[in-house]
């Protein structure tokens, strides 16, 4: 009688290899709650920014750290200004306020720009990455504060926003680079959470 034998090599193989069941899935990364934690009255961290390099290369207020804290914006034309950064044509800055704002009655956010009255645009988001909603764009910012420093209000019960935690500042002047100084674009010095208790303003200040 003829016997048929097994191939050797995959019985090799196998017991080479143990177990041929799959390994588990690894657990999905919950999302961190942005709400987490209670918010600061002013910007605490800047999460993303941009300014073109045709502007960098001659604006000399170029820091968007100048963008936390409480606004501190002071000093002289056309370089002697201290407490701000020079958006340039189209850029802006991201900041984190540190926790989730909820839309109150009126106006809740405040932006302070220095300088001149230029005009920026805001979006908001719960998340550093986006997605971003508009709030308004080209506002300009001509509000008297005092001396150099002018604000505008952006209210997000306009766009139907509930929450956020994430500002963007864009520069709104849309003024096309070179253009011939050295604060070119919305000259951002600070932003201001207005439905936020005053005890939430140590969490960040201008550097």
């Amino acid at each position: 009688m003829i016997r048929r034998l097994l191939p050797i090599a995959p019985l090799l193989l196998a017991l080479a290899c143990g177990s041929s069941e799959p390994s588990p899935s690894p657990s999905p990364t919950a999302t961190p709650d942005p709400c987490a934690s209670a918010p600061s009255r002013y910007g605490v961290a800047v999460t993303d920014w941009w300014i073109p390099a045709c502007s960098l290369a001659q604006d000399i207020y170029n820091d968007p750290k100048e963008a936390l804290g409480a606004p501190n914006a002071g000093g002289r034309g056309p370089d002697q200004y201290t407490g701000m950064v020079s958006l340039g044509f189209g850029g802006h800055v991201t900041l984190d306020f540190g926790g989730c704002i909820s839309d109150a009655a009126g106006p809740d956010l405040r932006v302070f720009q220095t300088v001149s009255s230029e005009a920026v645009s805001v979006y908001v988001s719960l998340y550093p990455d986006g997605p971003f909603t508009l709030v308004e764009g080209l506002k300009e910012c001509g509000e008297p504060y005092h001396g150099i420093q002018h604000s505008c209000e952006f209210d997000v019960a306009s766009v139907g926003v509930t929450r956020f935690r994430y500002v963007r500042v864009e520069d709104g002047e849309l003024f096309p680079c070179p253009g011939g100084t050295v604060t070119e674009g919305a000259d951002l010095d600070a932003v201001e959470a207005l439905g936020v208790a005053t005890a939430g303003t140590n969490h960040g200040t201008n550097r």
